[in-house]
C-alpha cells in the first residue's frame, strides 16, 4: 500500500519541492534521506484525493494487439516473463490489480484479461494512449512509474510525446525513456533494450551519456555534488536510480537554502 500512494503521487504530478521544502538538509546516508523525503510524501499524498473505479472494462477502448513479436529472439516487454501486476491511470479515473505490459519498442501499454477471449484468443488490446495518463507496473520488489508527457499540458516539455518513466520530479526531475532497438541476431529479430535517461535542471531535460555530463548539469555546484556522490559511494558508470534520485534530492535543498 505504500508503495502504490508513493506511485500515485509522481502520477498526479504534485510538485514534491512545496512538501519537501522543510527537510533537513543532510549530506550523509543516502538510504535516511531517501527514507525522509519518501515518508513526508506519503503523510502529504494522504490529504489529497483521488477517484477508485473497480468498473474495469470502463477502460477497454483501444485495438487488438498483434503480437508482432512472436519470432523474436528477445522480445520488447518492459519485465517479459515475469508475474506482475498494475495500476492504471485512465481519463482521470484509477484502476488497480490488472495485468498491463508496456511496449518498450512501439511506446504502447497492453491490457490482457484471462477470463475473456477475442477471436478464439487470449483478451490482449493496446490501451488508446491519448486517454492513459499514467501507470504503474510492480514486478516482484520493483515498481516503475510511467507517466504519459505530452507537449500541449501546459508545461514545456522539449523530448518527443509517449510515456516515460519518472524517477524523481522535484524542482529538478529524472525521467528515463525505455526504448528496444530492432536487430537480427543469427536469422532471428533481437530488440536490445536501450534505456535513455534524461535530468532536468532548469527548463528542459538533457540526455545523459556520461559522468562528466551529469556533474557539469550543476554549474556552480557541482564540486560540492561530486563531495556528496564521493561521500555516498555513488558511480555514475553504473548507478541505482534511486542513488541519482539522491544526488537530485539533495541538491534540490541546496538551490532552496540559497533562496
Amino acid at each position: 500500500m505504500l508503495r502504490f500512494y508513493l506511485a500515485l503521487f509522481i502520477l498526479l504530478g504534485v510538485n514534491t519541492v512545496n512538501a519537501q521544502q522543510f527537510l533537513p538538509l543532510t549530506d550523509g546516508d543516502v538510504s535516511q534521506n531517501s527514507s525522509a523525503i519518501s515518508d513526508f510524501q506519503i503523510d502529504y499524498i494522504n490529504t489529497l484525493y483521488y477517484q477508485k473505479v473497480d468498473i474495469t472494462n470502463q477502460f477497454i477502448n483501444g485495438r487488438e494487439f498483434n503480437a508482432y513479436y512472436l519470432k523474436a529472439k528477445i522480445r520488447p516487454l518492459l519485465y517479459d516473463g515475469m508475474r506482475g501486476s498494475g495500476s492504471l491511470i485512465f481519463n482521470g479515473r484509477r484502476y488497480n490489480n490488472l495485468k498491463l505490459e508496456y511496449d518498450t519498442y512501439l511506446d504502447q501499454i497492453i491490457y490482457s484479461d484471462s477470463s475473456k477471449f477475442m477471436n478464439d484468443k487470449l483478451f490482449r488490446i493496446v490501451l488508446n494512449r491519448d486517454l492513459v495518463d499514467g501507470l504503474c507496473l510492480y514486478s516482484g520488489d520493483d515498481s516503475v512509474i510511467f507517466r504519459h508527457f505530452r507537449s500541449g499540458d501546459g508545461g514545456k516539455f522539449n523530448l518527443p510525446e509517449g510515456f516515460y518513466e519518472v524517477v524523481y520530479y522535484g524542482q529538478s526531475k529524472y525521467i528515463i525513456k525505455h526504448k528496444s532497438i530492432p536487430d537480427v541476431n543469427e536469422g532471428l529479430i533481437v530488440y536490445t533494450y536501450s534505456p535513455y535517461q534524461y535530468i532536468m535542471i532548469g527548463e528542459d531535460f538533457s540526455r545523459i551519456k556520461s559522468s562528466k555530463g551529469f556533474i557539469k548539469l550543476f554549474g556552480k555546484d557541482s564540486d560540492t555534488i561530486k563531495k556528496f556522490m564521493r561521500k555516498n559511494r555513488i558511480h555514475f558508470r553504473r548507478p541505482e536510480k534511486n542513488e541519482i534520485a539522491s544526488v537530485l534530492r539533495y541538491y534540490d535543498t541546496l538551490v532552496r537554502l540559497k533562496k
